[in-house]
């Protein structure tokens, strides 16, 4: 051990001559860099990572050490500050200029790969007939099986012009394809409908807030409000599980339905210097149209700073959920391997004073989203449909019946034929749903029988069944849902997701009705 202590001193002797050179070439300044206490803690991390890198140079997993430290420095921060590795970096640099180069799909992690969830029409992956459903396994000679969601969407990306081989397997015909895309430039599709309900509504869909949303939602009004159209009774805008985006495309958005002067949104730093205030800075594009904004759980960041803005303002009623309560600000740091650092630099306000986030002394998060006008909940986030969607059963379902579900049109329901059908393709794909009851009724049961009572294990027992067939009646309670999610899943495998908001979404969804219906009211 002696013997090991005096070489790590001897190794150790270079990397400090270097210091003190740097010392003496810095002149008398240096002494106060030297005393820095930031500094200090910089030089006593990296000779601590020196020396262990050097006593342990093959047991310890030097990566994984150095990654469990920087995580443990952001994670003391707050939960939106974190180090970015350098192919992550890329995406988001990629992306702050509203493209990125591919082919043309979304997706989702999955066992064998990555799952399709949409394809971009008029992109490489729809030209060459990829579907919603297909499963991408390999990007050339790579099998994606057991890689990080990062990692595939690294081989799959890339110069715009350069070819990717992808193998894909289509779950609902068997088929494996191999095909060769040449990557394209793919705007991020941050509006994916805008038009005309059946009442006689705007309706615009906003996905997110990345770079070049805000001139999306004005193409979409200046091509859907011109002299030669009738004149709608409202404007829906749905910011529904919009997660954010960019600080200054959400004050844009916003900007777009409010008159000059009044107060989007204001940030304060750590320093009282910092402090800005954004106004409106024109005219409102839709001429007063009476609005309603649809928000829920997941509208969260940008997307609560335009809904904020236009609520505190009594530009818009808000219909929905309480938001997501996201009022920060993050700003982005690169490092010169190309890695980087995504920190918290801001929070901010809106018109009134009023903060989306708010922290204790702890650093727990007291204020928890904006309250909407008018509470309509999403269906969706209850127990059993969630269960359905987080299976992905109702999409693979209507893949595999895509053309008898469109044939029935508006017409299609889950009636017992139909109800027949999913409960055996969902017992064929193992999925079983028991609610929280019915989990709790089942861990009585098992207590019950460790007693020696036959009484209370009869008890348990009618409990549980009680508790199964509740379960089983959530079919009937979501038939309803079930039907609109089927049909939105088939049109948007056959037709794209634009026919999908066309002919079923906005048609279908309650709270659009709902929605049109309170700016029907404002009208009259």
């Amino acid at each position: 051990m002696a013997n090991d202590a005096s070489q790590f001193r001897r190794e150790l002797a270079p990397a400090i001559a270097i210091m003190l050179a740097l010392v003496l070439l810095a002149g008398g300044s240096a002494i106060y860099v030297v005393a820095d206490p930031d500094l200090q803690s910089a030089f006593a991390m990296a000779r601590t990572a020196y020396g262990i890198r050097q006593q342990y140079p093959d047991a310890a997993d030097w990566e994984r050490l150095v990654d469990r430290a920087i995580t443990e420095m952001t994670d003391r921060l707050d939960p939106y500050s974190f180090y970015i590795d350098s192919v992550s970096m890329a995406f988001m640099h990629e992306e702050f200029t509203g493209a990125y180069g591919g082919i043309g799909v979304s997706v989702i992690p999955h066992e064998d790969g990555l799952r399709i969830m949409t394809v971009r029409e008029g992109g490489p992956s729809h030209r060459y007939g990829l579907l919603p459903g297909d499963i991408i396994i390999a990007a050339g000679e790579q099998l994606l099986a057991g890689l990080s969601p990062e990692r595939c969407t690294a081989l799959l990306r890339g110069r715009p012009g350069t070819p990717v081989t992808i193998t894909v397997v289509r779950p609902a015909t068997g088929d494996t394809l191999s095909l060769t895309l040449t990557r394209e430039r793919i705007r991020l599709l941050h509006v994916p409908f805008a038009g005309i309900t059946p009442d006689s509504a705007l309706y615009i869909r906003v996905l997110d807030f990345e770079a070049g949303a805000a001139d999306d939602i004005r193409s979409a009004l200046d091509s859907l409000l011109t002299p030669e159209r009738p004149r709608p009774l409202g404007l829906i805008l749905d910011l529904r599980g919009n997660p954010g985006g960019l600080l200054g495309e959400a004050r844009r958005a916003a900007d777009l339905f409010l008159e000059g002067g009044q107060l989007i949104v204001g940030t304060e730093t750590r320093y009282d210097w910092q402090r800005e205030e954004w106004r409106s800075t024109g005219r409102d594009r839709t001429g007063g149209l009476p609005m309603v904004v649809l928000v829920d759980r997941g509208s969260a960041s940008a997307a609560e700073i335009v809904s904020g803005a236009l609520q505190q303002l009594e530009r818009a009623t808000l219909v929905g959920d309480t938001t997501f309560g996201k009022g920060l600000v993050q700003g982005f740091f690169s490092f010169a391997d190309g890695s980087g650092l995504r920190l918290t630099i801001a929070r901010y306000y809106l018109a009134g004073g009023i903060h989306v986030s708010r922290f204790d002394s702890t650093g727990r998060n007291v204020v928890g989203g904006l309250v909407p006008d008018i509470v309509r909940l999403s269906e969706a986030r209850e127990p059993f449909p969630r269960a359905l969607e987080n299976a992905l059963l109702l999409r693979q379902f209507a893949e595999q019946y895509q053309d008898e579900i469109i044939a029935a049109g508006d017409t299609f329901t889950l009636d017992r034929t139909w109800r027949r059908r999913l409960e055996q393709f969902a017992a064929a794909h193992g999925f079983r749903y028991r609610s929280r009851v019915t989990r709790r009724a089942e861990e009585v049961a098992e207590l019950a029988a460790m007693l020696s009572e036959p009484g209370a294990r009869r008890t348990a027992g009618r409990l549980v069944a009680l508790a199964e067939q509740l379960d089983r009646q959530a079919w009937d309670a979501h038939a309803d849902f079930i039907a609109r999610r089927l049909r939105r899943y088939a049109y948007e495998r056959a037709f794209g997701q634009w026919r999908a908001y066309r002919d079923v979404i906005v048609r279908d969804s309650p709270i659009i009705r709902f929605a049109a219906s309170l700016l029907k009211r404002k009208t009259t």
